[in-house]
């Protein structure tokens, strides 16, 4: 089997680096599944309805495989998918975002002490209301980088942005919740 990504050393006249995905659709699904639905789970009500979502994702990047151009990193290209997928669903069912409650819970851990998962609890929490003061693109691109794991270049593929309007939408967001909890806010 070919080596995953393969970047040429030649320079052209676009760039030093030409970028190109040599894995088949198996193994990019494997790699990007649980990264999609994590991000979906932390952006819609229950995690049912994640679920769904990213096997619609799936489906439709598996339907328009042939159309990725394998010059872009796969990341940009899925998320975009599951962003806009995202849009999509909560257009149809006009639900606010973020119940993140479940999701950020995870697994109970029966080595964590019942006081300790009481103070997670909590902290969770606080995130998840000061999160909803944010702005609808400070959301977006902090679940993108942070649920989804995209690098800041991904994160304004998917979103339709610049480089720099994501950093400085990300860094806003991050010294915003900073102050929210220097302050104390609760809301």
């Amino acid at each position: 089997m070919e080596m995953a990504i393969q970047q040429s050393t030649k320079p052209s006249s676009e760039s030093s680096n030409q970028y190109y995905e040599a894995r088949d659709f198996s193994e990019l699904y494997d790699e990007y599944f649980d990264r999609v639905n994590r991000y979906l789970r932390c952006r819609v009500r229950n995690s049912w309805d994640a679920d769904d979502l990213t096997t619609t994702v799936f489906l439709k990047a598996l339907e328009k495989f042939e159309q990725y151009s394998r010059t872009s990193p796969f990341a940009s290209w899925i998320f975009r998918i599951a962003h806009n997928t995202y849009v999509d669903f909560m257009r149809k069912n006009r639900e606010f975002p973020v119940d993140q409650e479940i999701f950020l819970s995870g697994e109970s851990d029966e080595t964590w002490q019942p006081e300790l998962q009481a103070l997670m609890n909590e902290d969770i929490r606080i995130l998840q209301e000061r999160l909803e003061l944010l702005t609808q693109d400070q959301r977006d691109v902090l679940t993108l980088r942070y649920f989804g794991d995209l690098k800041i270049l991904q994160v304004a593929e998917v979103l339709g942005k610049t480089e720099s309007s994501v950093k400085m939408i990300s860094y806003r967001a991050l010294h915003q919740l900073k102050k929210m909890y220097e302050r104390g806010d609760d809301k």
